[in-house]
């Protein structure tokens, strides 16, 4: 289009393009249809894509969408090709979960292996350096689980599809508080004077002890914290 075509007050360029308005109702028809085939494909691919990604089921969504978008709005573009592609990804996503089913190690190609972001009250700083996640972003996920102090957890791992799984102390000794810091009522209340952890990495020491610390060399201590009864 030259730019002396493009006018402000055109609105029926503007709002049906150079297209006959007629292909409008095309338009909903084929959205219809992708829908319609999405849902199945999302269905055919599996229970763990409707919940929880892993990267190749995050990759075959990402190319279902991708898909879609030219045909379902440019007139010369026909449905077939899109449709041949979904096929060809649903089929795809299956012949990896079989395989994956019989290698142990093509399954843990495809999909990553678990890694522990917490152990015994104390963050593995390397595990969430590999995994991108955050201190703050864990502690909110944590929260979000009603978790208080780390001291109340044995083991925290980060699963391949970014979900957390936790497992809760017998023995839970005091620890590092995650509640936000704003919180200074609460903290006061949960503050155990036995002990001062490491505001790096929760490592747990006596409250006479002053030098770095022992996990990750850090010098910033905090008083130590216990959850409280709910």
């Amino acid at each position: 289009m030259k730019p002396e075509e493009i006018l402000l007050s055109d609105l029926s360029r503007i709002f049906f393009g150079q297209t006959s308005p007629l292909f409008l109702l095309e338009v909903v028809a084929r959205a219809v249809l992708f829908f319609v085939m999405i849902i199945l494909a999302m269905r055919l691919l599996g229970r763990r894509v409707a919940s929880q990604y892993t990267l190749i089921e995050l990759s075959a969504v990402i190319a279902l969408a991708g898909t879609i978008g030219v045909p379902l709005l440019d007139d010369k573009r026909g449905l077939l090709p899109p449709l041949l592609i979904i096929g060809g990804i649903v089929a795809l996503q299956h012949l990896l979960g079989m395989l994956s089913v019989r290698s142990r190690r093509l399954d843990r190609l495809l999909t990553g292996d678990a890694c522990v972001a917490l152990s015994d009250g104390r963050l593995d700083l390397a595990s969430l350096q590999s995994t991108a996640l955050s201190r703050e972003k864990l502690f909110s996920l944590l929260r979000g689980r009603g978790v208080q102090q780390l001291g109340q957890l044995s083991r925290v791992y980060i699963e391949p599809s970014g979900a957390l799984t936790l497992v809760w102390s017998d023995t839970p000794n005091a620890g590092l508080a995650i509640v936000p810091e704003n919180d200074s009522e609460l903290r006061a209340t949960m503050r155990d004077g036995k002990h001062r952890v490491c505001t790096r990495c929760g490592q747990l020491e006596r409250a006479d002890y002053d030098a770095a610390c022992r996990a990750c060399e850090a010098s910033q201590w905090a008083h130590a914290s216990v959850a409280l009864e709910d």
